[in-house]
Order: structure tokens, then sequence, then C-alpha cells
């Protein structure tokens, strides 16, 4: 039997595709690139903004008509963020949909997909009992370097738009030593980057980290050495958690997404600075620069906090990257609160902003509010912030040449080659693409094999927002 399985959304979804893959080739089950050859159809989905959902509308029509025509017995499930949020709902509109499986229950989709194809009809589990996610099958890895770890799932701050606690629940956290070894069984297999994943990774076993109203009142930074507990014991934390799997042998690099502003800790910070393995790049997501916005959006912070959060960070990690997620258009948005994120982001030159437009999601608090910004409008304050970050980040790329930084070999570009080559390199040598601590992508030459290896590279010019260099022998 083969599966098709198409994934929308966050680096989580991506994680709980791998899980299905995983437990679903386990069982003997073959993967499909091609939707018409296969006989099971599973789309994980994502309900974080409307397009998102629209898009996976479109591919089950699609399918449906394919099912409806020429495959009657193939079965079609969706899966994830819009089948826990919508649930019956689905089965009504879409008669040829056998299968929604919820967020809860990913890890008994073999179960469901060996029930269906043996008896068909249509099923529908929903149930909100959190049950122990597996890790995916390692050998699903080979020949990958870098892989995703979940070390926490479902989310406690409930912002105003957002529908993740609602059909991921609340926070829990995985044991450490769970996650030491999936990590060291990720070396094993020769993984050489780890990205920890969370809604928020930052309150993983929070109980005493410190906030942005507190950072504003230190002079100096505290170390997590210092957060004890009654018993004179340190309590896990996530800087505790990234010291150990700094200190696990093979892996290279160590990322972590995502982080909320209110819960990012000194501990925190300092781990990214002193620990070798981590990354200098952290997702920030600032949501917008209007006070007025940050309170309806229910985010508990102030552009000020915002602020003083990421000069500490700065002062701490000079070469950091910082990323961050930007809305527009939220219900109530004035020209001015607008323009309080357009001078915001101005300010703070992130490396890269990820900028979308408001859509209601039924469900949270902001559905109450009438969404009374104009498509129009929210269309001309998106366009203006893309052309802000784009000439930021520009910007900040050139900076970077003549800069010898370390990149972690990814892939050869076939797609790109012709025009990622630097002329002066011969043609027998092979475009190169990969990554450097902070999160930019490099592209270089060479007539080695350098897949998986740390190399040495000089910048030596930015196009289309991409670096080019030379390897330093």
């Amino acid at each position: 039997m083969k599966v098709f399985l198409q994934t929308f959304g966050c680096q989580m979804n991506k994680y709980d595709s791998e899980i299905m893959r995983s437990l679903l080739s386990k069982e003997g089950y073959k993967f499909t690139d091609d939707w018409q050859e296969a006989d099971v159809i599973l789309v994980n989905t994502c309900s974080v903004r409307q397009h998102a959902e629209e898009r996976v509308y479109s591919y089950l029509g699609k399918w449906g008509k394919y099912k409806q025509i020429k495959k009657p017995n193939i079965i079609i499930g969706i899966c994830g963020c819009m089948a826990q949020k919508e649930g019956m709902n689905l089965l009504d509109k879409m008669p040829y949909l056998n299968l929604v499986c919820g967020t809860y229950n990913i890890p008994k989709i073999n179960e469901f997909v060996r029930h269906l194809l043996k008896t068909g009809g249509r099923r529908i589990e929903t149930s909100e009992d959190y049950v122990d996610f597996p890790a995916p099958l390692y050998e699903a890895k080979e020949n990958k370097l870098s892989a995703w770890i979940a070390i926490m799932r479902g989310c406690n701050n409930y912002c105003a738009y957002c529908v993740v606690p609602n059909v991921r629940g609340r926070e829990i956290s995985r044991p450490v030593e769970e996650i030491e070894n999936e990590v060291k069984e990720l070396a094993r297999k020769g993984i050489k980057e780890v990205t920890l994943l969370g809604q928020n990774v930052n309150s993983y076993n929070i109980k005493y980290q410190k906030s942005p109203r507190e950072i504003q009142g230190i002079s100096g930074t505290k170390s997590s050495e210092s957060f004890k507990d009654s018993r004179g014991n340190i309590k896990n934390d996530f800087a505790l958690l990234l010291k150990k799997i700094n200190d696990i042998e093979g892996i290279e690099r160590i990322r972590f997404t995502t982080s909320h502003p209110k819960d990012m800790s000194i501990a925190t910070i300092e781990a990214v600075r002193n620990l070798p393995k981590v990354c200098e790049h952290i997702h920030l997501a600032l949501q917008s620069g209007s006070d007025k916005i940050l309170k309806l959006m229910n985010r508990k912070y102030t552009r000020t906090q915002y602020q003083k959060l990421i000069e500490k960070i700065r002062e701490n990690v000079p070469e950091v990257s910082i990323t961050t997620d930007i809305m527009v258009g939220f219900p109530t948005e004035t020209e001015n609160d607008f323009m309080d994120t357009y001078n915001l982001v101005k300010e703070i030159e992130f490396d890269a902003s990820y900028i979308f437009k408001y859509s209601t999601r039924p469900g949270t608090k902001a559905a109450e509010l009438k969404d009374d910004v104009t498509e129009e409008t929210k269309n001309e304050r998106l366009n203006k912030l893309l052309s802000l970050q784009k000439r930021i980040a520009q910007k900040k790329n050139e900076k970077l040449i003549g800069k010898k930084v370390e990149v972690l070999v990814e892939k050869c570009d076939t797609k790109n080659s012709e025009t990622m080559c630097i002329p002066e390199l011969n043609k027998f040598q092979k475009c190169y693409v990969g990554k450097i601590r902070n999160f930019k992508s490099v592209s270089f030459q060479s007539d080695k094999d350098l897949i998986g290896k740390l190399v040495k590279i000089k910048i030596t010019e930015v196009k289309r927002g991409l670096l080019y260099g030379n390897r330093i022998p």
C-alpha cells in the first residue's frame, strides 16, 4: 500500500508528520510523492490563518473529485489542527472524506489507517486525552543532517488571535531524560543539528524564569545556577536543557523555536552566549509595536519591555541574528498603531521578519472584535513593512561581506546551480548551500564532497537576499 502525505504549517506539524511517516513505515506502508499513485492520502493541517485552511480545502476538493471519478477505494484523511478544530463539520462538508484525526490522536494514525483499509467507512478521532508521542523512527532520518525535536506540546498563552491553545491544548513538557535520549540516538545516526520545538520553548518546565518586566531592572545578568527550589536543588528549565544537549557528543549545532518575549529568561540568553553548540539566532515574535494592540492581543508585554529585551540579548550576544513575526490589520489598528510597528522595526532592524495579515479565527477572543481594517489597508501596510524589511536585511547582509563564517553544508543546489555559480571558479566545481550559525544561507563552490561538513567561507557578495562566498582552505 502506498501513502501520500502532505504537510502544511509550522515545524511542529512537520515533526508530527515525521511521526506519522515513521509509524506507517514500520507497518510496511510505502510513501509516494505522486498522490495519484496512493492508496491513502493524508494531509496534516494548520489553522493559524485562514489562508492555510483555504489551501487545504482546495487540495481536498481536487482529491475528492479524483476519488469519485477514478479511484473510489482510496482513503482520504485530514489530520492535525484543522481536524481538531472542525471535527464532525469536515465529515458533513466532504462526503468523500474517510478520516478526521485531531492533534492528540496522531500517535494512533497507523491503527486508524489499518482499520479503514480493512473495513472502509468513515472515522473521526478528536479525543483530547493526551497520549505520549513517540519519537520518529531514526531510520527515516538517514542521510539527513538536521532534525526537529518536540520538547513540549500545547500553549498556555491564549493570545487573542491564536487558535493553538484550542487545538493543541495546555502546555506539557517532555522529561529531560527522554529528550536527551532522542538527541543521542539522532547523533548516533549522523544528525549534526537539532532544533528544539515548542509553541513557547521558554516556558519549558517554567517555575521561576525572569520576564521582560524584571529584565528592565537588572543591572547585570544572573546565571541559571542561581535558580533553585526550596531545597536548594536546581530545577529543570530550558537553559539547563540546552546545557545538557550541548554536552552530547556528535551534535554540532543546537537551535530552538519559538520564543515568547514575556518568558525569555536571562539564563536562556546566557546559554546562547556561553554554550558553543547553541547557535546565535533567536526568533522572538513581536506581532505589533503598538501598546494598545499588544494589550488587545493579550501578549503580556509592552513596546518598551520588548525593546529592553532586545537590548539585553544584543548586549550579551552581539553577533546574534534576531527574527520575528509581525501581524498587520489587527482589529482597531489605526494608522498611528501601524506606524508604531513600522518605526519599531526600523529601530530594531530584524534580520528577517515573517509579516502577515490578520484573519479572524473562530473561537478566539479577537473574533469577538469587528474586523474593521479593510483588505486594501492591510495590503498597503503589509507591503510597506515588507519593503522596509527587505532594505534592512540587505544592509545587514552586506555587512557580512569580507567576513569569515562557519557553514554547515546541507546540500548541492542543483536547481539553481547556474545562477549560484561564482564566475571565476571552474565548471567542474559543484555549488553547495548551507547555513551559518545565525541561520543565514550561504552558497559557494567546491570540487570536494562537503555535505555534512563544517567549513569556513569568506563572504564575497549578496544577491537577492542570499550570501555567496569562497571556501577558505
